[in-house]
């Protein structure tokens, strides 16, 4: 499959759509009700849909996004490449499905459910050198200034959550997540997070 590359450009534009090249037997000629749309840093939004099994990347904020995820540049590598590299020698296990394929294959009914969640959740995660901000907004929403929740954990426990290895309740229990302001807004999306 190749090294993860290090650039939002690379990683979007080709290494994720030939990663999921090898689960198009699986998928069939399925299409997503909806895009993820992802923007990192100043860079313009990229829209991520399954169309007629393949994945799909191209530029904006469609009318149809299903959640943005906003990060900022210094969060790329350590969320999105170090995760992918994580996960990507189980890209082909149906049990460790990217929570991108889960979000793109759910149901219209449930995408239409997290569209109308109102607010945005900030993911705080945490690794030995930085904390990584990583914001969720359901549909085209606008997000405010601050986020309406605040969720905190260690990077490993969240990739450990992606990857069905930590119960993310089990983790809350121990006290591994920490979670501040409108708890709702998490477990309304957490159907594309776990």
């Amino acid at each position: 499959m190749g090294a993860v590359p290090r650039t939002p450009e690379e990683f979007f534009g080709s290494w994720l759509p030939s990663s999921f090249a090898t689960l198009q037997k699986q998928l069939g000629s399925v299409s997503s009700p909806g895009a993820i749309v992802f923007a990192v840093g100043a860079r313009p939004p990229l829209s991520v849909r399954l169309l007629g099994g393949e994945l799909k990347v191209t530029e904006g904020l469609p009318d149809d996004t299903i959640v943005q995820v906003r990060l900022g540049e210094a969060a790329f590598e350590p969320v999105f490449v170090r995760g992918a590299e994580w996960v990507s020698g189980d890209l082909d296990n149906s049990e460790h499905k990217l929570a991108l394929l889960r979000a793109l294959t759910l149901d219209a009914e449930r995408i239409g459910l997290i569209r109308g969640v109102p607010g945005s959740v900030a993911f705080i995660l945490s690794d030995d050198q930085a904390s990584h901000e990583v914001w969720l907004t359901p549909g085209v929403q606008t997000p405010n200034a601050s986020a309406e929740c605040t969720v905190r954990c260690l990077l490993s426990d969240f990739l450990a959550m992606q990857r069905g290895e930590s119960n993310p309740f089990e983790l809350m229990m121990n006290g591994k997540i920490q979670i501040s302001g409108d708890a709702q807004i998490p477990m309304a999306l957490s159907s594309l997070l776990v």
